[in-house]
């Protein structure tokens, strides 16, 4: 078993169902059939993620004119990049395009190399990787008051086959779980439907703040199914698709590093611990174990000269055999503004430490990561109420390749869906608005819904979530359509829009008995002075409501309003 954890998982199954063909790959089929001018719109949507590969094929297809006007000086500053990137293939391209600029030239295209280096070099503003941190990384739901258990497939299991799944979700005012968003299943879509069927049965903690329930949004959950006794003959099965997998990976291709990363998540050992990855590919194992009792940090709240919503930074940590900070050290590719970095400093040398291990001076190092929520507090969902959180983890020597937070990152750079969903489902607009801008349908249900819970989202933010709706509703996600709906029945007094609302709702009634969608129909009919509709959509809403366990007070009252030939309440 020990020897599979690091070697994971893969099968015979097919690979995973969210997972189609990124754009670097496609874009790659496109160069090679000849269509530059395609290859290049993709090569450049996935070479301003950070990709090296694209940002290579990209000066080439400019050092050639394929595609795009001939254009050495941006030829080489896109190799450079590319280099800057870890792509050193390109080392040889960068020399062939030195000899044929002039001194001028030359200095053009340095000039122009730093630039795009500060936006999709390694540590660029625009490289996927500047990103990461800013997500929603600690997101604890409220408690469960009905836990059912997610069964292991039977036929999976009698073949000993291993596999996991994970959802986004929401948590009604009633605790009841709400727009389900399937985020990851591996390798077959029969572990999603078990963690699925006990979602859909679960019950959560009523949240009530300052005197009103509240909702939950974007909650995560996830099981792994992993038998102990995993029959021989499936081990060979497993050891040999992660060797495919690892070579195809290593050659670049985005599909097979998506899948290798899902195979490593879903084989690690280390299921309690956060393995590292840190400068010069590999660290030494701490000596001792950690606990961290306390997992607070320092008292934070809503900061409006900070401009991100969710900040995320480590640091690497000494104890003493006491348990106290002997010494720490910032440490990846994101360091701290000032306040954070302050209170991080403050909570490091305050805390105490159960360490266990042989008697000795120094223990460690240790990754201590913060986590700082300064979104605007929301009088309808809950979850900005976890300001702060700390975790101390024990550092595990891996090379890069066995980690699976190293591939997912090659793959989302690729363009891969599935692993920029997964990368950005904590509301990271930056990566989710990447995948949605690509034309990916889940995407821009949740990069807009992030959006629409914001409390103080902007009028340009507020235009993009419902530029996304659009197109998502367009190719038939119900979610799009009701949030898109609900957009034009509350906010909305031209007849166009509203009419356009009570189409796009009675497609969705007419796939499931949505309460919202009732109720959005609803409303659009009132604006419209068409109040006896208004009075049937609603009555409609309220005996969904109450069949499907919905808050029902608020739907009740614009019933009231609409017999009475008024508008309702928001």
């Amino acid at each position: 078993m020990k020897k599979l954890a690091s070697v994971i998982a893969g099968l015979l199954l097919a690979g995973q169902s969210l997972n189609a063909m990124a754009n670097a790959d496609r874009a790659m089929d496109l160069y090679l059939n000849q269509d530059y001018a395609q290859a290049f719109k993709l090569f450049q949507k996935t070479a301003h993620l950070g990709h090296g590969k694209s940002q290579f094929n990209l000066g080439v297809q400019y050092l050639r004119g394929q595609g795009v006007a001939q254009d050495p000086i941006l030829a080489y500053a896109y190799l450079a990049v590319a280099i800057e990137n870890g792509f050193l293939t390109a080392r040889q391209a960068l020399k062939t395009v030195e000899r044929r600029l002039t001194p001028a030239q030359m200095e053009n295209a340095q000039a122009k190399a730093n630039e795009l280096i500060g936006l999709y070099g390694k540590n660029g503003s625009e490289n996927i990787r500047y990103a990461l941190p800013f997500d929603r990384d600690y997101n604890p739901t409220p408690k469960r008051t009905e836990n059912p258990e997610a069964k292991y497939p039977s036929s999976l299991f009698n073949k000993g086959i291993p596999g996991m799944a994970r959802y986004l979700f929401d948590i009604d005012r009633n605790g009841i779980v709400r727009d389900v968003q399937l985020l990851q299943s591996y390798p077959s879509d029969e572990f999603a439907e078990s963690v699925l069927d006990k979602l859909e049965n679960s019950r959560y903690q009523i949240l009530k703040v300052g005197g009103s329930l509240r909702k939950f949004s974007q909650a995560q959950f996830g099981v792994v199914f992993k038998r102990t006794d995993i029959p021989e003959e499936t081990l060979k099965q497993l050891e040999a698709k992660h060797k495919k997998l690892l070579a195809q990976a290593k050659r670049g291709n985005t599909k097979s590093q998506a899948e290798l990363a899902d195979m490593l998540e879903l084989m690690s050992d280390d299921d309690m611990l956060k393995v590292a990855y840190l400068p010069k590919d590999s660290v030494a194992s701490s000596n001792g174990v950690a606990n961290l009792l306390a997992s607070n940090a320092e008292e934070f709240t809503e900061t409006p000269e900070l401009s991100e919503d969710f900040y995320n930074f480590n640091y690497l940590v000494w104890l003493d055999k006491q348990g106290k900070t002997i010494r720490y050290e910032a440490t990846g590719d994101y360091k701290a503004p000032k306040e954070l970095d302050k209170l991080a400093v403050k909570t490091m040398q305050n805390w105490q430490v159960l360490v266990s291990g042989d008697e000795q001076s120094e223990y460690g190092p240790f990754l201590a990561e913060f986590f700082y929520n300064n979104e605007a507090r929301n009088n309808t969902y809950s979850n900005y109420i976890n300001r702060q959180n700390v975790r101390l983890k024990q550092i595990i020597a891996k090379p890069r390749e066995e980690m699976p937070s190293y591939w997912r990152l090659k793959a989302a750079q690729g363009g891969d869906f599935a692993s920029l969903m997964l990368l950005g489902a904590g509301c990271n607009l930056r990566i989710l608005g990447t995948a949605a801008d690509l034309g990916h349908t889940p995407a821009q249900t949740l990069a807009a819904k992030c959006i629409l819970q914001k409390a103080d989202a902007s009028k340009e933010l507020l235009s993009q979530a419902r530029e996304w709706l659009g197109d998502a509703a367009e190719k038939g996600d119900y979610i799009a359509m009701r949030e898109l709906a609900g957009i034009y029945a509350r906010e909305s007094h031209n007849q166009g829009e509203l009419n356009y609302a009570i189409e796009l709702t009675k497609l969705v009634v007419d796939e499931k008995d949505d309460p919202w969608a009732y109720e959005y129909m609803a409303a659009a009919y009132a604006k419209l002075g068409q109040f006896d509709e208004a009075v049937d959509m609603q009555e409609k809403a309220v005996k969904e409501a109450w069949d499907k366990d919905y808050f029902v007070d608020a739907a009740k009252a614009r019933l009231a309003a609409y017999e009475n030939s008024k508008l309702g309440t928001w």
